[in-house]
């Protein structure tokens, strides 16, 4: 099992100076585990961002549908 997770990011662009963002992890749910992936810079929302990672850890998500689904999240 996987646990999706969210981090918030302090992030920089040249046209909008410093902004705050969030990104989803993923934790395999085993003693001694690493992240496995990250993305960053998903959404300024973080409550949307962190409806999604709860979404994605009940609904069992696999790791590698992770981009689509943030692809789908984001249209």
């Amino acid at each position: 099992m996987y646990l999706y997770w969210v981090k918030k990011q302090k992030l920089f662009h040249p046209d909008i100076g410093d902004y705050m963002s969030f990104g989803i992890g993923i934790w395999k749910l085993c003693a001694g585990t690493k992240p496995i992936l990250f993305i960053s810079d998903i959404s300024t929302d973080g409550r949307a961002v962190a409806r999604l990672a709860l979404r994605c850890t009940i609904g069992g998500l696999d790791p590698s549908q992770l981009m689509d689904i943030v692809e789908d999240f984001l249209c």
